[in-house]
């Protein structure tokens, strides 16, 4: 029934260019085959989906030029103290992720400029009313995985 579900990533890649579809096509950024509920540390509700698909596409938009093999945001299920207009706040706390990899095998962190990682907290903060802190998570596969869960 499904004759390439035992393909990885790399594998899929060739195919698609074999089968002659546009770049844009098979050198896109892998997206979770589960779908976004994987970004979703926690209970995975239409608002908790909505807000890491938000935070997904910043993430991407600030980070399109330097071409990651993949770059995301995931929503965590602790919350953080901040501040939001003039007020103590305990909100959301959203977790950046980019990597650079050939096969989705291993991966490494991307080195990401600072003036970036700022841009992008920036407008997560200030676009997604919940959020009030952002991090950037640089462990290598292995140990970790590329996605969260």
């Amino acid at each position: 029934m499904e004759p390439i579900k035992e393909l990885f990533k790399h594998e899929v890649r060739k195919v698609a260019e074999a089968l002659g579809l546009p770049e844009m096509i098979h050198q896109r950024m892998p997206f979770p085959g589960p779908g976004l509920a994987t970004r979703v540390v926690g209970e995975a509700t239409p608002e908790r989906v909505s807000l890491v698909r938000k935070a997904t596409q910043i993430v991407e938009e600030e980070t399109a030029s330097l071409k990651p093999f993949q770059a995301f945001a995931v929503l965590m299920s602790d919350k953080g103290t901040g501040i939001k207009d003039e007020q103590r706040k305990f909100g959301d706390i959203i977790i950046v992720r980019s990597v650079e990899s050939k096969d989705a095998m291993t991966a490494e962190p991307s080195q990401i400029q600072w003036d970036v990682l700022l841009n992008i907290s920036k407008r997560i903060t200030d676009e997604i009313p919940g959020v009030v802190r952002v991090a950037y998570e640089i462990t290598p596969k292995p140990p970790a995985t590329i996605e969260y869960i």
